[in-house]
C-alpha cells in the first residue's frame, strides 16, 4: 500500500513544522507577551483549532479504520482528550466562547499530552527494559502494544510524538484565546 509511507512522511513533515511553530508561539506568548503573534492568532484561532481537532479525528479514524491499526490503551486515552474538542469547539465557536471553551481545551490537551509523553518514552525504552516491568503499558484486553511505532519516519517522528505536539499546540492557541 503506496499511500501509508507517503501520509507518513507528510504527516512526519508536517508534524515537526508544527512543533516549530508551536515553539515559537510558546516564546512570543511567555517571553514576549504576545508582541509578535498575538494579532495572527487572534485572526486565525477559530479556524485553527476547528481544523486542527477535526483533522486529528479524521487522521486516528483513519488509521484505525482504513488502514486498521488497532489503537492502544494509551492512543485511546489521547483519543479520549481530543474527542471531545473536535465538537466543543464547533459549539464554542457558535457561541463565541473564548472564556470557557478554552479552560476545557487546555485540561483536555495538558491530559492528553501527558499520555503521549509517556506513550513516547515508553516507545524509547528497550524492549528489554520494558519487558523488566519498566513503565507498563496499560492492560485492556486488545492485542495492541503501546510500543508499536506505527509512524516511524527520521528515527524519531511517532505518533505520540506527533500527538504530544498537537495537544502542545492546542495549549498555546488555548492560552492565546484566554489573553484575547
Amino acid at each position: 500500500m503506496y499511500l501509508l509511507p507517503t501520509l507518513n512522511f507528510v504527516l512526519a513533515v508536517g508534524g515537526l513544522a508544527l512543533g516549530a511553530l508551536t515553539i515559537a508561539l510558546y516564546v512570543d506568548y511567555f517571553i514576549y507577551k504576545g508582541k509578535y503573534f498575538q494579532d495572527r492568532v487572534k485572526e486565525a484561532m477559530w479556524p485553527v483549532v476547528t481544523l486542527t481537532t477535526i483533522g486529528t479525528v479524521a487522521l486516528t479514524l483513519l488509521y484505525s479504520e482504513y488502514f486498521k491499526f488497532i489503537p492502544c490503551s494509551l492512543c485511546w486515552l489521547q483519543r479520549i482528550a481530543i474527542y471531545p474538542q473536535a465538537l466543543l469547539v464547533l459549539l464554542a465557536f457558535r457561541n463565541q466562547d473564548t472564556r470557557n471553551f478554552p479552560l476545557y481545551g487546555i485540561g483536555l490537551s495538558i491530559f492528553g499530552l501527558i499520555v503521549a509523553i509517556y506513550q513516547y518514552i515508553y516507545q524509547l525504552v528497550p524492549p528489554a527494559v520494558r519487558e523488566g516491568g519498566f513503565a507498563p503499558c496499560l492492560i485492556d484486553g486488545s492485542n495492541a502494544d503501546c510500543a508499536v511505532k506505527v509512524i516511524n519516519e527520521f528515527g524519531f517522528v511517532t505518533f505520540p510524538l506527533l500527538s504530544a505536539i498537537t495537544f502542545a499546540f492546542l495549549i498555546v492557541v488555548y492560552l492565546y484565546m484566554r489573553r484575547n
